[in-house]
C-alpha cells in the first residue's frame, strides 16, 4: 500500500490531503490569497492526526509545482522538500494545470467537449493557460498569454470547457467565438488529486521533479 501526502499552495488556497491507494483518509483546505506559510504546517498536522497515522508511515510527498503565485509556489515546494528530506522519502512535483485538468475532466460527460482550457490568474496582464484533449492529455505547451490571444490556442475546436481561477476572464473573451462550458468549483488544485496523480510516479520520482514551473519571469529589479 502507498500513502502519499498531497500539498497545494500554488494559487489562491492552501490544502493538504493524505491518500492511500487512491482513497483519501483525511484532507483540509482553505481559500487564501496570502498566509499559506502560517497555515500549511498546522493543516498538515491536523490531517495527519485526523487520519490517525504516524509521519513515518508516509511513502511520498506530492506538491503542486506551478504555474501559480511565486510566493505560494515557494512555500509549498519548500515545505514538501523539507518533509521529504526529513522522512527520506520521494518528493514529487505535480503541475497545477494537470491537477485542475483532472478535476475538470471528472465533472464532464464523455463526448461533450472538443477541448479543455485551464486558465490560471497571473496577477498581471497575461494569464497562464494550457489546453487538454477530452481524455485529459495536454495539447501543446502551457504558456503565459494575453486574453485576446487565447482564441489562437484553440484552433478549429468549437466546444470548449474552461476551468481555473481565471476561467471567467477567459469566458468573456471566448464566448462569442466558441461554445463555452464553464466548469464551476475547479479553481484551485485539490490536494487529494495532487496526491493521486503522484502515485503513478512513485517508482520513478525523476519523472515528477519538485521544481517550480514558471511561465513568466519574476518582477525583480536589480539596483546597479
Amino acid at each position: 500500500m502507498t500513502l502519499i501526502l498531497g500539498i497545494d499552495t500554488a494559487t489562491s488556497g492552501c490544502a493538504a490531503a493524505l491518500v492511500r491507494d487512491g482513497i483519501c483518509l483525511a484532507e483540509g483546505s482553505a481559500r487564501m490569497a496570502r498566509g499559506q506559510s502560517e497555515a500549511l504546517m498546522p493543516m498538515v498536522d491536523n490531517v495527519i492526526r485526523e487520519a490517525g497515522i504516524d509521519l513515518s508511515e508516509i511513502d511520498g510527498i506530492a506538491v503542486t509545482r506551478g504555474p501559480g503565485a511565486f510566493t505560494g509556489l515557494r512555500i509549498g515546494l519548500a515545505a514538501a522538500r523539507a518533509l521529504a528530506l526529513t522522512l527520506d522519502i520521494p518528493c514529487l512535483g505535480i503541475g497545477t494545470f494537470d491537477a485542475l485538468a483532472a478535476q475538470a475532466i471528472a465533472k464532464l460527460a464523455p463526448g461533450t467537449i472538443d477541448a479543455l482550457l485551464i486558465v490560471i490568474e497571473s496577477k498581471r496582464a497575461e494569464l497562464f493557460a494550457a489546453v487538454y484533449d477530452p481524455d485529459g492529455a495536454m495539447v501543446g505547451k502551457p504558456m503565459a498569454v494575453l486574453p485576446d490571444d487565447m482564441p489562437a490556442m484553440l484552433g478549429a475546436w468549437h466546444r470548449i470547457a474552461i476551468a481555473g481561477d481565471a476561467a471567467e476572464k477567459a469566458e468573456a473573451i471566448l464566448q462569442t467565438r466558441f461554445a463555452i462550458k464553464l466548469i464551476a468549483g475547479v479553481d484551485v488544485a485539490d490536494a487529494k488529486i495532487v496526491a493521486g496523480l503522484a502515485e503513478r510516479h512513485m517508482g520513478n520520482p525523476a519523472a515528477a521533479p519538485a521544481s517550480p514551473l514558471y511561465l513568466r519571469a519574476p518582477d525583480v529589479t536589480i539596483n546597479s
